[in-house]
C-alpha cells in the first residue's frame, strides 16, 4: 500500500488539469477553428477530458485515504502491544523497537523510519514530530502528542499507555460510528442523482422530440405548426440538460465523498463515476 507525497498529488493534480485543459483547447479548436468532422461534439470531447483529468488524482486520493486508514487501524494495536512490552520491563523506544519487526501494514515502514531517526541522533519527541507529520491523520497526531507526554513524565508507563490504548479506542469508536450515520447520505446522493438523469432521459424521448417531430410535421403539411415559430431546437435542448446533469454529477460526487468519508477529495471517485454513469446513459439513450 503505498504513500503518496504531497508534492506528488500536487504533480498529479497539475499534470490531469493541463491534459484536461489540452483537450478542451483541442475541442474548441477544431470545432470552432478548424472546423474538423469529429465523431463527438466540441462539449462531449470536453468532458470526455475531464473525465480523463479526473481519473489520475481521483486514484491517488483513493490510495492516499487508504494508505491513511491503515496507519489508523493499526495505531490501537501498536500501543497495546508496546503496553504488553512495557509490562516485561522494557522503555519505550526498546518497546517500539520490538514492535517495528511486526506486521502493522503501512504503519511498519513508518516506525522503522521513527528508529533510524532516532538512530541518527534524533530525540523520541523530534521522531514521533516527524511521524505524525507523514502520517497526515489527526489520530497520529493525537498519539504522537501523548507519547511525547509519557515520555517526558516518565512513570508507570505500562499504565499510561493502557490509558492512551483505550483512549484511541473510544476514539476511533465514535469515528466508526459517525461515519456508519454518514454513509447511507453517499446512496441518497446517488438516488437522487438517477432521478435527476432518468427525469432527463424521459422528458427528452417522450416528450421533447415527438413535440418536435409534431411540429415539424405540421410545418412541412403547411401549418404553422405547434409552437407559432421555429419549434424546439432539441441539439441545443439536449446539450443544456446535458450540462446540467455533468454538474449534477460533478457537485454530487463531491458532496456524496465529504460526507461519506469527511474528506472533499473522497468525492473525486464519486465524481468520475457520476460523470462516466451520465455519459453513457446520453450516448446509449439519447445521441444515438
Amino acid at each position: 500500500m503505498p504513500r503518496i507525497e504531497p508534492k506528488e498529488k500536487q504533480i498529479v493534480a497539475a499534470t490531469s488539469a493541463g491534459i484536461g485543459i489540452s483537450m478542451t483547447l483541442a475541442a474548441i479548436t477544431g470545432a470552432f477553428i478548424l472546423r474538423w468532422n469529429l465523431p463527438l461534439s466540441w462539449d462531449q470531447l470536453i468532458i470526455v477530458g475531464l473525465m480523463i483529468a479526473l481519473f489520475p488524482p481521483a486514484t491517488v486520493e483513493y490510495l492516499d485515504l487508504r494508505w491513511q486508514r491503515g496507519i489508523d487501524n493499526n495505531i490501537p494495536r501498536l500501543l497495546r502491544e508496546i503496553a504488553e512490552s512495557g509490562r516485561t520491563g522494557l522503555t519505550l523506544i526498546r518497546a517500539i523497537e520490538v514492535s517495528a519487526d511486526r506486521d502493522y501494514g503501512p504503519l511498519t515502514p513508518e516506525l522503522k523510519r521513527l528508529l533510524a531517526r532516532i538512530s541518527w541522533g534524533a530525540t523520541l519527541e523530534d521522531a514521533l514530530k516527524a511521524f505524525a507529520q507523514r502520517a497526515r491523520t489527526k489520530l497520529a497526531q493525537r498519539v504522537s502528542t501523548l507519547i511525547i507526554e509519557v515520555a517526558r513524565s516518565g512513570g508507570d508507563t505500562q499504565e499510561i499507555m493502557e490509558q492512551v490504548n483505550r483512549h484511541v479506542n473510544e476514539l476511533q469508536t465514535i469515528d466508526r460510528e459517525r461515519y456508519a450515520q454518514m454513509r447511507p447520505y453517499a446512496v441518497v446522493v446517488y438516488v437522487a442523482f438517477g432521478v435527476f438523469l432518468f427525469a432527463d432521459i424521459i422528458l427528452i424521448r417522450t416528450f421533447f422530440e415527438p413535440m418536435a417531430a409534431i411540429h415539424a410535421q405540421a410545418l412541412v403539411s403547411g401549418g404553422g405548426g405547434i409552437f407559432g415559430g421555429p419549434g424546439l431546437d432539441m441539439v441545443s435542448l439536449d446539450r443544456t440538460l446535458f450540462h446540467a446533469t455533468v454538474v449534477e454529477g460533478i457537485l454530487g460526487g463531491l458532496i456524496a465523498g465529504k460526507m461519506s468519508e469527511a474528506h472533499l477529495g473522497a468525492g473525486l471517485k464519486h465524481s468520475l463515476m457520476l460523470l462516466l454513469i451520465t455519459f453513457f446513459s446520453f450516448f446509449l439513450f439519447v445521441w444515438s
